[in-house]
Order: structure tokens, then sequence, then C-alpha cells
């Protein structure tokens, strides 16, 4: 990780040549205009190289290596503004043309794609044979998978599915030398030992490149049904949680929106109540149609001020804006921050009471989206005013450190997940750092000894 072994000088002419021989002219550019289009706000690359397949990776990363260049892998830069700032990039590695489903065996329910595939693509293709991966990750129209297990994404079906960990079987990748490796297998019944590829999920592209992805995939259950419940306290919905979660009932998904969440997303029958509880189930039909009779019996103690339920169309509708999100607070507050944190269970009320209170304290409008189920809660922070305000940077700075100590306090972790880069300079967007940090040094050192790969992105500035 040694920053003095790394070329900080224009990139050589005959870089530049190979790079040319290796992916074609067609495919490399110094015009990197189209980043900043996308939100790209790090540092800029020398270049944009387009491999069309992993060996052509394997050649550039072997370049990089030997000449020292710093290389960030991108799918569609949805995500690029997630995690560190990179201390410099030399190389885009961008993967969009590695955009094949390789092998798809539906009666296995497995199936394997190159790291630049869609995650909309993919779930068309699932679909056509009633199956599913249920991550639900936001900027699903955009994101592809390789950026999506980078950076470890998941979404409100978490609950019941797991995350990508739980999801992926094997992947193939590019070593930081560019030698390709692989790791896990392609059946669900896979009893292999230590696997390497788990390490990627969530590294931020800092360790390897992936380049192939094996996920097992699932059917698509045969109905569905969603229950908006109202309630004028988070202590009231909580509790709600807690009597669903020790009931006979296993929901997909339970998040909880705050009222100005549900504002966002301009959906009424989530901002009319100060809280709701939002309650997927699936499966059977019959199953399905017991649920939703008994949930609202099993929470009347808790007094719901509504009760809504969606099936079909508005009910898909319904969890796609929940997934979207981020993206729709991000393009409503461009200077906003997102802040991730995660505690047990019986603690996301206090996370919620101490976001509210780090708003209030910095004057900064609040909105929470929280994982119920799994105690994974979404702070979303942004400026009240239009009024150009030279403080709002401290402001928001010192509201992002507050929660941060509080939720460690707890005895949970959070992080700045998204925020500008003026922020991002004020505050420690880890949080503390932990006595895990040191074996990750470790490990970077061990699998990128030159630190080429994202420096400065992952955790800790890793």
């Amino acid at each position: 990780m040694a920053s003095g072994c790394l070329n900080i000088l224009p990139m050589p002419d005959d870089s530049w040549k190979r790079l040319e021989e290796i992916v074609g002219a067609a495919h490399l550019t110094h015009d990197t205009g189209c980043l900043r289009q996308r939100g790209w706000d790090g540092p800029s690359p020398q270049a944009i190289v387009r491999p069309g397949n992993r060996e052509q990776v394997c050649e550039v990363l072997r370049l990089a290596h030997a000449e020292g260049l710093r290389v960030a892998p991108a799918g569609n830069c949805t995500k690029q503004r997630l995690g560190g700032i990179p201390r410099a990039i030399d190389l885009l590695l961008w993967l969009d043309r590695m955009n094949r489903i390789t092998e798809y065996q539906a009666a296995d329910l497995t199936i394997t794609v190159e790291a630049g595939v869609r995650i909309e693509d993919l779930a068309a293709a699932l679909r056509a044979e009633g199956q599913m991966l249920p991550l639900d990750v936001p900027f699903g129209s955009e994101a592809t998978i390789g950026g999506v297990i980078a950076t470890n994404g998941s979404g409100p079906r978490r609950l019941a599915y797991g995350s990508a960990r739980d999801m992926v079987l094997g992947v193939h990748f590019v070593t930081a030398e560019g030698t390709l490796a692989k790791s896990g297998g392609k059946v669900v019944k896979n009893v292999a030992g230590y696997d390497l590829g788990k390490l990627l999920i969530g590294s931020l592209g800092t360790l390897a490149v992936l380049t192939d992805i094996t996920f097992k995939v699932l059917p698509i259950p045969p109905s569905s049904a969603t229950l908006v419940l109202g309630f004028s306290t988070a202590a009231e919905a909580l509790q709600a949680r807690n009597r669903i979660l020790n009931s006979p009932v296993a929901p997909q998904a339970l998040d909880l929106l705050d009222s100005p969440a549900g504002a966002l997303l301009q959906e009424t029958q989530l901002s009319e109540s100060p809280f709701a509880l939002v309650v997927a189930v699936a499966g059977p039909e019959a199953v399905v149609s017991r649920a939703s009779r008994e949930l609202p019996l099993l929470v009347r103690q808790e007094n719901p001020v509504a009760i809504v339920c969606l099936m079909g169309e508005a009910e898909s509708k319904l969890w796609s804006k929940i997934q979207e999100f981020t993206p729709a607070f991000l393009r409503a507050h461009s200077a906003g921050v997102v802040i991730k944190a995660s505690v047990v269970l019986t603690q996301v009320g206090q996370v919620i009471e101490q976001a509210r209170r780090a708003a209030s304290q910095n004057g900064l409008a609040l909105a929470v989206v929280a994982r119920a189920g799994t105690g994974i809660g979404y702070c979303y922070l942004w400026r009240e005013s239009s009024a150009d305000d030279v403080s709002s940077v401290e402001r928001m700075a010192s509201a992002c450190g507050f929660l941060l100590t509080e939720t460690e306090r707890l005895g949970g972790r959070a992080i700045v997940e998204w925020s500008p880069l003026s922020v991002k300079e004020k505050v420690n967007i880890w949080g503390t750092l932990q006595d895990d940090f040191a074996l990750m040094q470790r490990l970077k050192a061990q699998m990128d000894p030159r630190g080429i790969l994202n420096p400065g992105r992952y955790y800790g500035g890793i």
C-alpha cells in the first residue's frame, strides 16, 4: 500500500499504446466528461478503458501493476460517491461491455453473469423463468451486478433472503497483479472451505476486480400482499414490529418510514401518519390471505391509526419507490447526506431519536427509512433553507459526527454512506476504526501489494 511506489506522472505514451493493443482504440479514451454527468465527484482518471472480457481485464491489470497505475473498477458509476475519496485514479476500468449472462441453469436455480450485467436485465431474464434474485438494490434500472456485489447492496427483502453474501455461490476475479482466479462453486450444495470470494463482497473494488458472479436464485412466490400500518409514534410502530416478528407470520420485508420519508416519495399512505410500518408477505394465496387478515389483529394493541392493504400493481409500485429512496433523495437534495446505522433490533428507536436530535441541533431536515426487522436504519439529512449557507457543511459534518458517535455508544456501527466531498473532508465517514482494521490492512497488503486498486476508497482509507 505504500504510495511511494505509485506512478504520479502522466501516463507514458507506451502505456497508452499498450492499452490500445489490449482493448482497441475505440474502447480507450482520455475524455472523462461523461463521468461528471453521472455524478462523479472524485479525482478524474487519466483514461477510461473498457475491456470486453476477463482476459483483457487481466492484461490491463498486469500493465497497471507493472507501471504503478492506480485503477478504479466501475460498472455504471451509480455508486462512485459511496465510500471514501480515492487518493488518485489513473485508469477507470469500465466493465460495461462485459454484460453477458454466460450460464443459466433454471432447473438448478443457478445463474452466472458478467460483472457489467445490469440488475434490471438480470431481473427480466429470471422473471421469464418465474425466478428472482431478491436483492432489491437502489439504482435498480442502472446498477450493474459488479457494482452491487462490490458495495454489498441489499434492500427491503434482506429480512427474508439475506444479503449478497447469502446469494453468491462463486466468483471469478482478477488480482491486482493481473491473475485470473476463482472462488466458490456453481451449485447450491457447494461445501468448499474458506471462500476468498466472500471477502470481495463489499470491498469497493480495493482487493480485486470481479468479472463473473454465480448466484443461487429463487422461485417467485405465487402471491403477495403488503400492509401499511400507520402509527402515532415510533415506539408504537416498533412494538408492532416486535409482535409481528414473534408471530407465526414470516414477513418478506418490514420497513419503518417516518412521514417526511413518505412525503419525499409522494405516497399518501406513508405520509399521513407520523410513522408507517410497511409489511410484505408472500407465498401461497391461502397463506397470504390469512396473514393479511391476522396482521391488523396482531397489532391492534398499538392502536394503528391507519391500515391499508395493497396487492398487484399498487404493491409493486410502493416497494419500488421504497427501494429507490436513496436515489430519489439524492436527486431532490444533491447536497444531502445519508447515514447508515446498524444496531440490534431493540435500539432502532434510539437511533431514530438520536437522528432527530442531530438534525434539530444543527438546523437540518431529517427523513428516516429503517429496515426494522434487521436493525439497519438510513438517516437522510439535508438543509431546509434554499438560501446559500456557508455554515451548512459544518452543520452537516457536526450532525454526522454526532450520530456516528451515538450509534457506537449504543453498541452499533454507523457510516456516512453518501455525502458531498465537502462533508467527507470534514468527518471520518467510517466512524471509529475497530480492532479488525489491522487485519484489513494486512489483507490489502497481501492482495494488492502496490496499492493500485481504488486507493483510499475503503474502510479507514485503505
